[in-house]
């Protein structure tokens, strides 16, 4: 199987039946009398737009739902295998691949180092994983989902800037589409991640969300009245280079004290080496062989859960200013809800209560009492089904 055989489709024709679909596939199992609730569309409009989906193949009938008085609804879900989506997520220094079903389980996947690779390479990796992991499909697939580290042209489709791939304003959707033939699409680490949570995590029944992902370095994305905020340029939520300690130290951007280079995991790592380098002691340097460029964030999380003093005090630090940048998201978009992802979830239990008091020291006392603060529990999966709603969105 190969190509998306647009005829297969020919259903999904109007607005409304979009509409629909996209009701079904973010709230699925769902029943109609809830479609109907969710789109404002009239009961008749539902069935007939749900009964020519379920014709179509593209729709089934998941389950009975439970009753709320009457006869027990019968609740409709997106077929999984209908479809399957290609997902690839390019990081600093690893490329995944995955096929995904229509209900964005994972069918296959693959896995590769791309540390000290050239750029070039990189790319015909990337171009080869999905040749291999298009032999694994079962019926059409509908598209590609490309996820890098870094800014990007979304909507055209360009990889502004990869420093660890040594990518600059990169042409991805050209070359996957000139190459492999299927529509392709380019999306922000983050913004993935953050999509997969709102849609199909935690924050799956609200309108409002900031995401905050927190790993080597720190990026955003932010949810308005049920959709993703880009901004007149595409780079709206960039609260890692906000402005966190005006001495602070020197961040990635050029600019000093922001987020980023205070409550970063790259930034919790430099200021345990530049500490055990000034003589002060850590089970850390044990962990790592004596070798300080080998330390990495989880050992300073596992020292924390040792009671080691170093890596308490250098968390408990972290998380005053994450609580600060937490804070200053809270009282500018007064969300329903923030998520917290990326690896400094592993530290969870070190950071927590520092955090939440910080955040509801510095906060508005009305918005702090509205927003629910959160860590994600989904990791990698949330950017696959990020990438791939970001496929189906973008074609139905």
């Amino acid at each position: 199987m190969g190509e998306f055989d647009l005829d297969k489709f020919k259903t999904i024709a109007t607005p409304n039946d979009c509409l629909v679909l996209n009701t079904i596939r973010h709230q699925g199992p769902i029943s109609r009398a809830d479609i109907a609730k969710a789109t404002n569309l009239t009961a008749p409009a539902i069935t007939y737009i749900t009964n020519k989906l379920l014709d179509s193949g593209i729709v089934t009938e998941h389950t009975i739902g439970q009753s709320s008085g009457g006869r027990r609804p019968i609740l409709l879900a997106i077929n999984p295998d209908t479809l399957n989506v290609l997902v690839i997520h390019i990081s600093s220094n690893r490329l995944r691949g995955y096929l995904v079903d229509g209900e964005l389980n994972v069918i296959s996947e693959k896995e590769y180092s791309v540390q000290k690779m050239a750029k070039d390479d990189i790319l015909e990796l990337m171009l080869s994983t999905i040749l291999d992991l298009k032999k694994d499909a079962k019926t059409d697939i509908l598209g590609i989902g490309v996820v890098v580290h870094g800014p990007v042209q979304s909507k055209e489709g360009i990889s502004l800037f990869a420093p660890n791939l040594g990518w600059r304003n990169v042409p991805i959707k050209y070359i996957v589409e000139e190459k492999i033939g299927l529509p392709t699409f380019v999306e922000n680490d983050v913004r993935a991640m953050a999509i997969g949570e709102f849609y199909y995590g935690s924050a799956s029944d609200i309108e409002n969300m900031v995401f905050l992902k927190v790993g080597y370095g720190i990026g955003s994305a932010i949810f308005i009245d049920g959709k993703l905020y880009r901004g007149c340029g595409d780079s709206a939520g960039e609260i890692g280079h906000t402005t966190i300690d005006v001495g602070g130290p020197l961040c990635s951007c050029g600019n000093y004290g922001c987020l980023e280079a205070v409550a970063s995991e790259n930034a919790l790592v430099k200021s345990m080496i530049k500490s055990i380098k000034e003589g002060r002691s850590s089970m850390v340097q044990e962990m790592a062989g004596g070798n300080l460029e080998d330390i990495t964030p989880e050992m300073i999380y596992e020292a924390a859960e040792k009671n080691d003093n170093l890596a308490g005090r250098f968390l408990r630090q972290t998380a005053r200013y994450l609580g600060i940048g937490i804070a200053n998201a809270i009282n500018t978009f007064n969300p329903e809800l923030l998520v917290i992802g990326g690896g400094i979830v592993k530290a969870k239990s070190s950071i927590e209560k520092t955090m939440l008091d910080t955040v509801k020291d510095r906060c508005l006392e009305n918005s702090f009492n509205q927003c629910k603060i959160e860590f994600s529990q989904m990791g990698e999966i949330a950017t696959i089904k990020g990438a791939a709603d970001v496929v189906m969105t973008a074609i139905f």
